[in-house]
């Protein structure tokens, strides 16, 4: 059946079964399945829906919890696309939760003799049986070294790989089922989502993965007085079984009956930590739940389970401060445009009508005060306002989006007066100010300038080609003589100004360099030469500028 092994036809059973109890038989039915699978069809209409009258999303999120691991992920990568389901279904989607058994001792044991390749009583100097935690993909145990140091073992449940990839390969069938015989499902992108849902399960099957986010995260920190990142044991870890250092602590949400001012610190180093993840690394911890945020004796925080990060890349961290200063600055045009940099408009977009509505939210703020400013509920009110204009915006972006109501939720517990704002704001200038340094003009110009050699060099064989599909007929070629002469004037003049404009960026750019290297003699401990350099082009930049003033064109 559509390339399904016997495991997966047994598999997709349990799978189709489940849909059809849980009242998702309609969606059997136009994915054309009954007939796929021999006895199927009998077999499916002996079940009835369990509790019917139950809402829909609340019947979405017990079948997958039912369904097992792979389709709790599957929920949680969903319950982040606020941009493309309603939010009833986000809301359940978020209260999905693994419930599984620990696996016996042995087996444990046996995975790590497997990976590591001696017995558990020679690796460590003490085992603990009993579990620490037991989570669908993993378990995780207390252990001890020769040399006395105090470690957690995070051990793979045997054989759970096969059964993922069994369930991430039909999921990935019955996204292409759904493409194919349901043409509404196109909107909500069945297959990418399989492909992220694949994309994140698979890193966290693979703790040499976890591994490295942990190094990279520890190495982000490691001047700070104020977050502290379990050290790996390498020699014990693998890509199935990591050892990391002990900690002790108390879980953050345990602070409730501390002194508020301790309690506030401990609000501000929290929020500090992720402001710089975000704004500073671009990579930031995904899970911030507060089972993995753990307060030691000394204040410190101490992070946990590294399996679920996100990225920033620069400019999409630029993107956020641009959007994040337009909205304290409540200018509703900015606000606009920075979203649509971020995001991708589809057909049909109606610009004027998406700045309208975006306006309209931001000016239900003006009269906030801004110590009840709050980001979690404007980026979640922003990215529905998108999708409801059809703008899609980066996984990551979303990603944080739910981070941060988790994050807040906690600050609020530990401060309620906490003043976001006044702990964002240095942040996302800063970012700003980076942009206007000498050395990242001259790394932006010399971007361009590259950027500008690749499409000069393929403009002859572009233009090759086009001059031959002209010869051959295969293409059309249409001009309108209207006033070709004043025309040829405004060209002329148009590149005159182009070309003074390039020599005016390229002396911005090589000034650039000049004082980022501090070339020549120094006047008040700048290049003399740099200040020249600038000094030449803010003269000749306003003689352009004159000119088109003058010119009236504007």
């Amino acid at each position: 059946m559509f390339g399904l092994m016997r495991k997966e036809i047994r598999r997709l059973r349990v799978i189709v079964g489940a849909m059809t109890r849980y009242g998702f038989g309609s969606v059997i039915d136009r994915l054309h399945l009954r007939g796929k699978i021999p006895l199927m069809g009998r077999i499916l209409r002996r079940w009835k829906i369990l509790e019917p009258d139950i809402p829909s999303s609340e019947r979405l999120r017990r079948m997958l919890e039912e369904l097992g691991t792979t389709f709790i992920k599957l929920g949680q990568v969903l319950s982040l696309r606020k941009d493309i389901l309603p939010g009833k279904f986000i809301s359940e989607l978020e209260k999905l939760q693994e419930k599984v058994a620990p696996v016996s001792v042995e087996s444990v044991k046996t995975q790590i003799q497997k990976e590591l390749g001696k017995p558990v009583g020679e690796l460590f100097a003490f085992f603990d049986e009993k579990p620490l935690a037991a989570a669908s993909i993993a378990q995780v145990h207390r252990a001890k070294l020769f040399d006395g140091r105090e470690v957690v073992v995070k051990v793979q449940r045997p054989g759970i790989e096969e059964k993922i990839r069994i369930d991430l390969e039909i999921l990935g069938h019955i996204a292409r089922l759904l493409v194919k015989y349901i043409s509404e499902s196109k909107f909500y992108d069945p297959v990418g989502q399989v492909e992220e849902v694949k994309k994140t399960i698979l890193k966290e099957l693979n703790f040499d993965t976890e591994m490295r986010h942990m190094q990279r995260f520890r190495e982000n920190f490691a001047d700070s007085k104020d977050i502290f990142v379990p050290a790996v044991i390498n020699e014990l870890s693998c890509m199935r079984v990591l050892t990391m250092e002990m900690s002790y602590g108390r879980k953050i949400v345990e602070l409730r009956d501390e002194d508020p001012l301790f309690k506030r610190e401990i609000a501000r180093k929290f929020i500090d930590s992720y402001l710089k993840q975000v704004f500073q690394d671009g990579f930031f911890h995904a899970d911030p739940h507060p089972g993995n945020i753990l307060i030691l004796e000394d204040g410190r925080l101490c992070f946990h389970d590294f399996g679920m990060m996100g990225y920033m890349s620069q400019e999409l961290r630029e993107n956020l401060a641009d959007w994040l200063i337009a909205v304290l600055d409540k200018d509703t045009d900015a606000v606009a445009d920075v979203y649509l940099r971020i995001g991708i408009a589809g057909e049909e977009f109606n610009r004027q009508a998406f700045k309208k509505d975006m306006g309209n939210f931001i000016e239900e703020y003006y009269n906030l005060p801004i110590k009840e400013f709050s980001l979690a509920p404007i980026m979640e009110r922003s990215i529905s306002i998108g999708r409801a204009h059809n703008i899609t915006v980066p996984s990551d972006l979303l990603l944080l989006g739910k981070v941060f109501i988790t994050i807040e939720a906690i600050v609020r517990e530990l401060d309620p007066k906490f003043n976001f704002v006044e702990s964002m704001q240095p942040y996302a200038k800063t970012i700003v100010r980076n942009r206007l340094s000498p050395s990242r003009i001259a790394k932006d110009g010399l971007k361009f300038f590259l950027d500008l050699q690749r499409v000069l060099n393929k403009a002859p064989k572009a233009l090759e080609i086009l001059t031959q599909n002209i010869r051959e007929g295969k293409g059309e070629l249409t001009l309108k003589h209207e006033k070709l002469e004043d025309m040829e004037k405004h060209i002329d003049k148009a590149s005159n100004r182009l070309a003074f404009a390039i020599v005016v960026a390229a002396i911005i750019i090589g000034s650039s360099f000049i004082a980022q290297y501090n070339v020549g003699p120094g006047i008040w401990g700048f290049s003399a030469l740099g200040i020249i350099g600038y000094t030449l082009a803010a003269l000749l930049g306003l003689r352009l500028i004159w000119a088109i003033i003058k010119s009236g064109r504007m």
